[in-house]
């Protein structure tokens, strides 16, 4: 899952030992279930032993586009698939060391996908996933607050509250 590389650099006549990774790009998607709330996932994190609240993401399949990636990860983490999907832009988390990209996508007019009243995951073995409905303004409060932890959705939240802030969308 991570490609680790020495690179050689001549830095003024001098030889430096520059060291890289690179890891699979990933997509995030903020669902947003109306004018005010957002549809979230918490999710265990086994590094930090804590349930930490995020947005849906994973990394991009061979052959997938970071939107599929996006829809597939929403669908996935929360038994929800999105009509409208936006493209928010990409980031890179550190490329100083790291070769990948974060895609960020804002999710409207969400359709459970339940059959016979259930709502349908499809998490993976090292997956234990609940999910919640929180307003915008929890979300700015926890990330003011330092309390939202993952960096993926630290930009995503930003990134897709401003967007929804900023656009009239019809939900």
């Amino acid at each position: 899952m991570i490609k680790l590389y020495e690179d050689r650099l001549d830095l003024d006549g001098e030889e430096k030992i520059y060291i890289r990774a690179i890891r699979r790009n990933y997509s995030t998607i903020v669902p947003f279930i109306s004018k005010n709330k957002v549809l979230v996932i918490r999710s265990y994190r086994h590094l930090i032993d804590s349930i930490q609240l995020e947005a849906p993401s994973g990394y991009i399949e061979e052959g997938e586009s970071p939107s599929q990636a996006a829809e597939r990860e929403l669908e996935e983490e929360t038994g929800y698939k999105a009509k409208k999907i936006v493209s928010l832009g990409y980031y890179t988390l550190d490329y100083s060391m790291f070769e990948q990209t974060g895609n960020i996508f804002a999710a409207y007019d969400l359709a459970n996908n339940n059959i016979e009243g259930k709502r349908r995951q499809a998490l993976g073995k090292m997956e234990k996933i609940e999910i919640d409905i929180v307003t915008v303004e929890q979300i700015k409060e926890l990330l003011y607050q330092g309390k939202i932890l993952n960096a993926a959705s630290i930009v995503a939240f930003h990134k897709a509250i401003a967007f929804h802030e900023q656009n009239i969308i019809d939900i």
